[in-house]
C-alpha cells in the first residue's frame, strides 16, 4: 500500500506564490502588444543605498533628506522580488521624499498603462502619493494628475472629494492606472487588486491641465510635507499601448 503524507503549508506561503504569479500578470500584461517606456529595477542596487539612475528602463531621480528614499528588504510577507522601493518622510518642513521615473522619451497622445506593487504601512500621518507628470517638470512637481493613499485604506483623487476603493494596510496591492491622453477629453482608469483591495474608478483629468497630460514623462512617488511616514513600492512599469 503506498503511503500519502500531507504536509500543511502556512497561509502565508500560498498568499505568497498567488501574489508572485499576480504580479508576474500584471507586469507583462500585454507586453506584445506595447512598448515598455519605464520599468524600476533595483536587484543590482545595495540594501540600505539609494535607486540608481539607471533603471532596467528609463531612469530615475530623486528629492529629499539623505535615506529619505532606498532600496530595502522586502517588506514581511511580500512575493519577489526580493529588493523594494522605501520612501521615507521625516518631520521636515524644508523637505518632501521623492523617488521620479522618467520614460525614456515623451511620446504624446496616446495611451499608457502604469503599474505597481505598493505596501502602505498604519502609522502614517498622511498620504503616500503618486504623481503623473510632464518630462521636463520642476523638481516641485508639473503634474497633471494624482493619487493620494490613505491612511485610512482609501484612495483621494486629485486632492478633491474623490475618495475610492479600499485597501488593506500592512499588505501588498496593485495599483494599475490606464491613462488615454488625447486632444479633447483625457481620462484616468484606476484599478486597485490583491490582498482584500478592491476598486476601479474613471476619472477626467482637469481640462486646464491638458498641455501637461500631453507631455506625459514621468511618474512621481512621493511622500509631501506635512505628513510624516514611510511606504515601499516595486515593479513600477509604465508601457504604450501600441
Amino acid at each position: 500500500m503506498k503511503v500519502i503524507t500531507l504536509v500543511r503549508v502556512g497561509t502565508n506561503f500560498y498568499r505568497r506564490i498567488l501574489l508572485a504569479c499576480f504580479l508576474t500578470a500584471v507586469t507583462t500584461a500585454g507586453s506584445c502588444s506595447s512598448e515598455t517606456l519605464f520599468k524600476s529595477n533595483f536587484d543590482a542596487t545595495d540594501l540600505n543605498q539609494p535607486p540608481s539612475a539607471t533603471q532596467a528602463v528609463g531612469t530615475a531621480e530623486l528629492a529629499g533628506l539623505p535615506g529619505s528614499v532606498l532600496v530595502a528588504a522586502a517588506p514581511p510577507d511580500a512575493a519577489p522580488p526580493a529588493k523594494w522601493l522605501k520612501v521615507f518622510r521625516p518631520n521636515d518642513p524644508s523637505q518632501i521624499s521623492v523617488f521620479r521615473g522618467k520614460l525614456i522619451r515623451a511620446p504624446g497622445n496616446g495611451t499608457y498603462v502604469f503599474s505597481c506593487a505598493l505596501v502602505i504601512p498604519p502609522g502614517n500621518t498622511g498620504p503616500a502619493s503618486i504623481q503623473f507628470e510632464t518630462f521636463s517638470a520642476p523638481a516641485d512637481g508639473g503634474g497633471f494628475f494624482h493619487l493620494d493613499f490613505m491612511p485610512e485604506g482609501n484612495v483621494r483623487v486629485d486632492d478633491t472629494n474623490t475618495v475610492f476603493g479600499t485597501f488593506v494596510l500592512n499588505q501588498v496591492f496593485l495599483v494599475q492606472v490606464t491613462l488615454n491622453i488625447n486632444d479633447t477629453k483625457p481620462t484616468a482608469h484606476i484599478i486597485l487588486s490583491g490582498a482584500g483591495a478592491s476598486g476601479e474608478l474613471e476619472h477626467a483629468i482637469i481640462p486646464a491641465l491638458l498641455p501637461q497630460a500631453r507631455q506625459f514623462g514621468a511618474v512621481r512617488l512621493f511622500m509631501g510635507f506635512p505628513n510624516v511616514g514611510t511606504f515601499h513600492a516595486t515593479n513600477v512599469v509604465v508601457t504604450q499601448k501600441a
